[in-house]
């Protein structure tokens, strides 16, 4: 294992394969032939990167907002079945400022402060050059450039956007879901979302559904992986019924992200500005045998 970091030493030991061949005009023998060298990148293994400023909103279940924090964050997607071992992230402005990424879930993550103060934000994590350095199965990259600014129509941090809910073409509360119907999901576009001149995606919408244990009932899709993904030329979602169990809670977010997007050596790197709405819902009926929340998610 290779250990990433900008101050130490890297330890890379290198294997190189000289093929060396020599013919005559007087040799009879057939030329030998040529052998198919199978080669491998780090972009084999990385999906994307995202390097960006998020404003976490809850909404309740009369429509009222209320912000979390300010977040800043970084992360290696992995792409299916494809490992990523670790890595760094560098203020080029700072270099003593280093976050580690670390594994959460399917991809890793190195995370900044939590602030309610935006301008505490900035003043921590400003606007500008950082550099990824990882190291996946197949590699390792060395600081990959990403530059986060903020957009002209963003004042500080986004704003969160409101979530309706309905089934059936009702709006519905929070707290009574029908878990036989399916579940509409909809929003405002937020102020400025577009496709930037230079950029390889679209601004993007992500939707998430988490039941009370934690498993993933619904997602929108992700950029590079083939699949639907939703931009900001979408404003609805839907979470079928199937995806609903009786008597169970759930989370659902909304986020919102400004993808500013280039692509390094085969590697999209996507620095962007957010805004995630949490909604919480519950289904009505009764949970079945051993199926039911824990206490601390009621």
């Amino acid at each position: 294992m290779l250990k990433v970091t900008r101050n130490g030493l890297w330890s890379v030991f290198v294997l190189c394969f000289i093929f060396l061949s020599a013919c005559s005009e007087q040799s009879d023998k057939p030329p030998a032939p040529q052998l198919k060298v199978e080669t491998s990148s780090v972009a084999d293994d990385v999906l994307f990167l995202v390097l960006g400023k998020m404003s976490l909103y809850d909404q309740n279940a009369n429509g009222e907002i209320t912000l979390r924090n300010h977040h800043f964050v970084a992360e290696i997607m992995p792409k299916k079945g494809r490992k990523v071992i670790g890595g760094t992230l560098t203020s080029a402005l700072d270099s003593s400022k280093i976050l580690n990424f670390n594994s959460e879930g399917i991809a890793f993550l190195a995370h900044g402060e939590r602030l309610l103060d935006p301008d505490k934000l900035h003043e921590s994590h400003p606007d500008g050059a950082y550099l990824f350095d990882y190291e996946t199965e197949s590699g390792v990259m060395m600081a990959q450039r990403v530059v986060l600014t903020k957009r002209p129509t963003i004042n500080n941090m986004p704003g969160a956007e409101k979530v309706n809910v309905t089934q059936n073409d009702e709006n519905v509360t929070f707290s009574s879901i029908n878990p036989e119907q399916d579940l509409h999901l909809s929003w405002e576009a937020m102020p400025g979302n577009t496709k930037a001149e230079k950029s390889d995606l679209a601004d993007l919408i992500f939707v998430l559904g988490f039941n009370c244990k934690g498993e993933n009932i619904a997602h929108s899709g992700r950029p590079y992986q083939g699949g639907k993904y939703l931009t900001y030329k979408d404003s609805e979602f839907v979470i079928p019924a199937n995806s609903l169990n009786p008597g169970m809670n759930y989370t659902v977010i909304v986020e919102q992200a400004t993808a500013d997007v280039e692509v390094y050596k085969g590697v999209p790197a996507i620095a962007t500005y957010a805004t995630l709405t949490f909604i919480k819902l519950q289904t009505t009926g009764e949970a079945a045998s051993g199926e039911q929340c824990p206490d601390s998610n009621d």
